[in-house]
């Protein structure tokens, strides 16, 4: 009995620790901003939305390079580090082909109010997807979606949901936590005590639209197979696109490669229907 008592205790122990680090260990937020979009010669409006449990979210929808094609909208998932200001470079050469950037911090990323948890995450994404769907469509405008590392998690699911999707790309992604946790010894105690709310599951067969999954075999965060076996899940795209990011890591990529935005440039010609 004593033994059966002191598995419990350490069994109810790891799942408190879990519960504790679990949010620590996953989001590393920043809530200044290093700059704002005019910085980086971007037309942009101001946006705040609010997620379905009434948390306020602040961010920027970027309109396409002056002279450009407005080809299509997207609503970007970033990563889980820093907040919107950091993606400015990334925005900025997606506004050059053509494309409307719709962005907004996670809960305590940011201008955002709250704090930052797996399911406020799925929550924030939600709300985020359907201001910027309600904007494309008052347009006349496609809509697709980019996940960035930890927000291919998020970005997966809305495709999935929303069958009107134009494209979705993502960017150093992953099945979900535990299979990243799975590939680092010292976490094996805790992961049956993560909570499933990040996995793509089922979901990632259930995405309908063009796809391209790009992943950089040198990511030092997230190992090159799990980006592989993401774009192996997609089973249900009806175009399914592979790109081998050859130089960079995990953050550096679009920068270290000359052909990144080229690539995805080539794979919108593809995706979207010709005017």
């Amino acid at each position: 009995m004593k033994i059966l008592l002191w598995i419990a205790a350490a069994l109810l122990a790891l799942w408190a620790l879990t519960r504790l680090l679990e949010p620590r260990l996953s989001y590393f937020p920043m809530r200044e901003l290093y700059a704002d979009p005019a910085a980086f010669g971007l037309r942009f409006e101001e946006v705040s939305i609010a997620a379905s449990d009434g948390v306020r979210l602040r961010g920027w929808y970027c309109l396409p390079r002056e002279g450009t094609h407005h080809r299509a909208d997207v609503v970007f998932f970033n990563g889980n580090a820093g907040n919107v200001s950091h993606r400015l470079p990334k925005i900025r050469a997606l506004a050059g082909l053509g494309l409307g950037v719709f962005i907004v911090d996670y809960r305590g990323f940011g201008r955002s109010a709250g704090t930052t948890d797996d399911a406020g995450i799925l929550r924030d994404a939600e709300a985020a997807f359907q201001a910027a769907r309600w904007r494309a469509t008052a347009d006349g405008t496609p809509l697709g979606i980019y996940g960035e590392s930890i927000g291919s998690l998020p970005a997966v699911r809305q495709a999935a949901a929303n069958p009107d999707t134009a494209f979705l790309i993502l960017e150093g992604s992953f099945p979900g936590k535990k299979s990243v946790a799975a590939r680092m010894p010292p976490f094996w105690p805790f992961i049956p005590f993560l909570g499933g709310a990040l996995e793509m599951g089922p979901h990632a067969a259930r995405v309908a639209c063009p796809v391209l999954v790009m992943h950089a075999p040198a990511d030092e965060v997230i190992p090159f197979a799990l980006g592989r076996a993401v774009h192996d899940r997609l089973t249900g795209s009806r175009l399914r696109e592979w790109y081998e990011i050859p130089r960079g890591g995990h953050n550096d990529g679009f920068e270290a490669d000359a052909g990144f935005f080229p690539r995805i440039g080539a794979f919108l010609d593809r995706a979207l229907p010709r005017d």
